[in-house]
């Protein structure tokens, strides 16, 4: 990111009164401790990697504005649910981008070893294939190690509902890479 974030967080908060309590979290708190998860957040929700910079930046700024109205509790899933709505406003607008077609692709400089390069790959499609409901709450439970009650709050629905999504998710994932190495 190019830093207006910071520039940003140095500024006073609209409603912010001269009273208001000193351990109330700030909004450089947040970027310096969740930028990492949001970024990753955004990728699993199928921001474009060229725009994941750009949209971690919106994602805080929305924060920002709406610190005030924050109960300063549970940043990760209070940050996911602002990256979800981000992500799919980006989805929505990007029908209407226009790229421009490259004449000469660069060369991949990727230096990891090609097997596991496929197994990445293979990994990413299978969870892509998974409705966004259950990818949320898989990725959210098994990568970002959050805890069901915070997954739960993060995508909007009861914890029962959680688990029973995260099951169905590790089901589906079974049986796709089982299916994967049959072929």
């Amino acid at each position: 990111m190019n830093g207006s974030i910071f520039r940003l967080a140095g500024r006073a908060m609209p409603g912010a009164s001269a009273s208001a309590p000193a351990a109330r979290t700030t909004i450089e708190q947040l970027v310096t401790t969740h930028l990492p998860f949001v970024w990753r957040s955004l990728r699993h929700l199928g921001v474009h990697p060229t725009d994941v910079d750009d949209q971690t930046q919106e994602v805080f700024l929305v924060a920002h504005r709406r610190l005030p109205q924050w109960d300063g509790e549970n940043p990760r899933p209070w940050l996911y649910a602002i990256a979800r709505r981000c992500a799919a406003a980006y989805r929505r607008r990007s029908h209407r981008r226009h790229e421009r077609s490259v004449a000469n692709v660069p060369e991949s400089t990727d230096t990891r070893d090609p097997s596991a390069r496929t197994e990445i790959d293979l990994l990413n499609r299978v969870v892509d294939s998974l409705d966004e409901d259950k990818r949320a709450v898989f990725l959210l439970y098994e990568v970002e190690e959050m805890s069901m009650r915070e997954v739960a709050k993060a995508v909007g629905c009861s914890i029962p509902t959680a688990y029973a999504r995260f099951q169905a998710a590790r089901r589906e994932l079974t049986h796709a890479l089982e299916l994967e190495e049959k072929k």
